[in-house]
């Protein structure tokens, strides 16, 4: 299916999902994709890597920080296959125990695969993303990490949903694929004041921002001396609830 008709795709269904949900602007070739590490059960993309005919894939973002890797079924044309990936900040030692959200197979169809997303893998998905997350975010403090990535812009490290979703939802961030770690994107030209500005919300309602060492400004910016917002009194409001829930 050529390109287009993915973007197409994806963006259509994403727009019938619950919540927010961000499409990738340009599919991105599953040949070498960084990207497919982070997938948490890949179903029947397993087969992907044998086909001869190029395959590329579009990721779909909610803003509470879960990724849903989509691409074409390596065996059924007109057919696509929709991936649950680790959500943001996990990795695959969180996920140990918990049982995968399931990958799957909708028609071409957006309004038809919408619906079966939601009837068939997002609550599973939620459940299992707030197991995974628990684990990851395991601490008193509420921690966000905030590092340089090697281009020297700000890269940001969080399980927590409502950071996430400060992040995602009204910042204008974004969540790197292969990575799980929010950014903000290349048409930021400056993005470290807009990263302090996020930061300084985020320790405003109870989470714990810390900068990588030497920057001064995001310091002072912070209110605070050193590099990390003092720790919270107690947890942020609307904080993210904790579950112990098992998916069905």
């Amino acid at each position: 299916m050529p390109h287009h008709n993915l973007t197409a795709f994806v963006h259509a269904v994403g727009t019938r999902l619950p919540g927010r949900w961000q499409a990738e602007a340009h599919p991105t070739s599953l040949a070498e994709d960084p990207a497919s590490d982070r997938i948490w059960n890949s179903g029947p993309l397993a087969y992907t890597a044998h086909r001869s005919s190029p395959t590329h894939r579009s990721v779909l973002t909610s803003a509470s920080g879960i990724q849903l890797y989509v691409t074409e079924h390596p065996s059924r044309k007109s057919q696509f296959v929709v991936a649950p990936m680790l959500p943001a900040g996990t990795k695959h030692d969180h996920t140990a125990g918990v049982a995968a959200p399931k990958a799957v197979t909708v028609p071409a169809d957006p309004v038809r695969a919408a619906a079966l997303v939601r009837r068939r893998q997002l609550f599973d998905y939620r459940v299992a993303s707030m197991m995974a997350q628990s684990r990851a975010g395991a601490g008193p403090h509420l921690p966000v990490d905030i590092t340089l990535g090697t281009d020297g812009r700000p890269r940001v490290t969080t399980v927590y949903a409502r950071a996430l979703y400060e992040l995602l939802g009204r910042e204008g961030f974004l969540l790197d694929p292969a990575s799980g770690k929010c950014y903000l994107p290349e048409t930021v030209e400056d993005p470290i004041p807009r990263t302090r500005q996020a930061a300084q919300r985020l320790a405003d309602i109870g989470f714990s921002p810390t900068f990588p060492e030497g920057d001064n400004n995001a310091a002072s910016a912070s209110g605070t001396q050193g590099f990390s917002p003092s720790a919270p009194a107690g947890p942020p409001p609307l904080a993210p609830a904790r579950t112990h829930r098992a998916p069905r």
